[in-house]
């Protein structure tokens, strides 16, 4: 079925099995994504022929899924390349203002939640008092046409290197996407929030994020021993 202007409607035509296997989401999950979007990406345009919130946002899923922009206008979405271009960074930034993330991304800062972190930790391997892990991994990009050497990573390819911590469930606690590949862990730690919040006391005593020899040791961040000895320092190997 295509409505007015040789548009696919998939969400009409395809099953929540297909529908997850182009787009990663079934049909319930692309309307949330939809309504959380809509008043952002609604073309302002009265024209019958206008792109929908729901064609943008099924254009932009189909391009996280594969990678390919040329897929998306190969879909039978009826979308020209330049417009499956413009779709995709419209709601693209939308997704990623602030009062979007932030109602998914959020460091917890009361005392119940991140017990209840500590607690889930503290199943996993015994640690005492951890609420979250702390890591840096890299995400490929095309080689950018400007300062192109500072995006190429240690294993020489051309990354944005991205700071997350995460939860025992691994639910995604706090995100940093913004700096080029070569730069190293503690240097993106020693100017993001997440230091802030931990070293001026947002975050109570007695919570500490766990991260790789990476990252400096400090009160609120373990790190491992770099030179364990026998006994105790041991134990974190285990």
């Amino acid at each position: 079925m295509a409505n007015r202007g040789g548009r696919r409607d998939v969400l009409q035509t395809l099953d929540d099995r297909e529908l997850l296997r182009r787009y990663r989401l079934d049909r319930a999950g692309i309307m949330f994504v939809v309504d959380l979007l809509r008043d952002a990406i609604t073309s302002p345009t009265r024209r019958h022929n206008a792109i929908t919130p729901e064609k943008k946002v099924i254009t932009t899923l189909r391009y996280l899924a594969t990678g390919k922009m040329q897929q998306c206008s190969s879909d039978d979405l009826g979308l020209s390349q330049s417009s499956v271009s413009r779709v995709i960074t419209q709601t693209l930034t939308a997704l990623s203002q602030p009062n979007i993330v932030t109602q998914f991304v959020s460091f917890p800062l009361d005392a119940r939640t991140l017990h209840t972190h500590k607690r889930a930790f503290m199943d996993i391997a015994g640690f005492p008092g951890v609420v979250g892990v702390i890591d840096g991994t890299h995400v490929r990009i095309i080689a950018p046409s400007e300062d192109e050497a500072v995006f190429v990573n240690r294993k020489n390819f051309h990354s944005i290197n991205v700071q997350i911590v995460f939860n025992a469930a691994c639910k995604i606690l706090d995100i940093v996407a913004k700096w080029p590949g070569s730069t190293h862990d503690a240097r993106m730690l020693s100017e993001s929030g997440i230091r802030q919040l931990f070293e001026r006391r947002y975050v109570p005593a007695n919570c500490h994020l766990l991260g790789d020899s990476g990252y400096p040791c400090k009160p609120w961040l373990l790190t491992p021993y770099l030179q364990p000895r026998q006994g105790p320092q041991l134990n974190s190997y285990r």
